[in-house]
């Protein structure tokens, strides 16, 4: 399979929450830059899972819910347990909270990323990308995580190092109202007639919408190459849940 301006990454997921994971599964496999492999509901499964695969069929990158999985010295003996055997991978750690013993123990453990669920949400696929082009030193936050990342004593929180997550992409003439009915569309995968009902428009003016939306996002005269073998929905979707260019 081939991905998008040359990442394809495999990713493994392991998350306790139903709900969240199935969330999670979905916009990652939407996205030609992530493939989502099977998820996880404990890190035992995962580690039953590995002993059966090939190092070459390994994930690129691990994300880890780790609000269940023990306290601090648990969870940093836990990542670094997953950073030692798969070094190759790059390890995301999500959490619903903004907890500072959970992220003093992702830098202490060498995960590549700390961020909050809310942070991520549709734009989960693009942090995941930004993580795993970062250095085996840096370290991506969620930018609620800022004061607590200035008070705690460990290198990888520290600037240069550590690297705050972008904010979303924006884009003028993209009003709530319009971006709403597109994001239903390229992201919920609704048909216009439902949108229609949840907005309580016409089809006619949703179908508006989503014309107003492809100029906006510059989909009539788009010429990036990356996106050249997607649909227009699915080049929709890429550029609604896509991140700021990291700033170094």
């Amino acid at each position: 399979m081939t991905g998008v301006g040359g990442i394809d990454l495999k990713v493994a997921l392991i998350d306790s929450d139903y709900y969240t994971e199935k969330a999670i599964h979905a916009y990652l496999a939407w996205d030609r830059r992530t493939r989502a492999l099977t998820d996880y509901s404990s890190l035992r499964e995962f580690w039953l899972a590995l002993e059966g695969l090939a190092a070459a069929d390994y994930p690129d990158v691990i994300i880890l819910d780790v609000n269940n999985v023990g306290e601090r010295g648990d969870v940093r003996q836990l990542i670094q347990r997953l950073v030692d055997r798969i070094p190759s991978a790059s390890l995301v750690c999500l959490s619903h909270v903004d907890d500072l013993d959970l992220f003093y123990a992702a830098a202490e453990g060498g995960a590549r990323a700390f961020l909050h669920k809310e942070d991520v949400r549709i734009y989960i696929a693009s942090a995941v990308c930004i993580a795993s082009q970062l250095k085996m030193d840096e370290m991506l936050y969620s930018r609620r995580m800022d004061a607590a990342r200035r008070i705690i004593n460990h290198p990888r929180a520290a600037s240069p190092l550590a690297t705050a997550l972008p904010q979303p992409t924006q884009y003028q003439g993209l009003t709530p109202r319009v971006r709403r009915a597109i994001e239903l569309y390229a992201i919920e995968g609704m048909p216009a007639a439902l949108i229609a009902d949840e907005l309580l428009l016409t089809e006619t003016t949703v179908r508006d919408y989503i014309k107003t939306a492809y100029d906006a996002l510059g989909l009539y005269e788009d010429e990036d190459a990356l996106l050249d073998n997607l649909s227009q929905r699915e080049r929709a979707f890429m550029k609604l849940t896509a991140l700021e260019p990291l700033r170094r």
